[in-house]
């Protein structure tokens, strides 16, 4: 009897391959939401470090214009922080409807995965009682062939 062939396993290769997409996504995604993270994480301690500088400005003799620089610097770096922020919530709704799309993706995988399963114990059972037959009918053909 041939082995088991699974007539749907060109299908099965897709969604597998549909899952493996998603999850190079989601970690792009996951990527790109660190690298904002970390952009925000920068910006606020080029602020605090700013107020350091002032502070130190003000200390020192200086002129008045030097001073006038950190207030905008700290205004820049403040808008900056907010669309970063903004960007990273269009990351997290991306990377939201992401983890949905895997789910269905890994859904439609198991369901594969079991229909190919079930498919391959009804082969295994079937090909269990065409080897039982030809068992039980080699068996007969020998008795036969001892009584005459």
């Amino acid at each position: 009897m041939q082995k088991f062939k699974f007539k749907l396993d060109a299908l099965l290769k897709v969604r597998e391959f549909k899952e493996k997409k998603v999850k190079i996504e989601l970690g792009d995604l996951l990527k790109q939401m660190n690298a904002v993270e970390d952009k925000i994480r920068l910006a606020n301690q080029a602020i605090d470090e700013t107020y350091e500088a002032q502070e130190t400005f003000m200390n020192d003799s200086s002129q008045g214009r030097m001073l006038q620089f950190f207030p905008y610097f700290i205004q820049g770096k403040k808008e900056d922080i907010k669309n970063q922020e903004n960007l990273l919530w269009a990351l997290r709704k991306k990377y939201d409807a992401k983890i949905l799309e895997l789910a269905e993706a890994r859904g439609q995988v198991k369901i594969m995965e079991n229909f190919k399963e079930n498919k391959k114990v009804e082969w295994t059972k079937v090909k269990n009682k065409k080897e039982q037959e030809d068992i039980d009918e080699l068996i007969n053909i020998r008795r036969l062939g001892i009584n005459e």
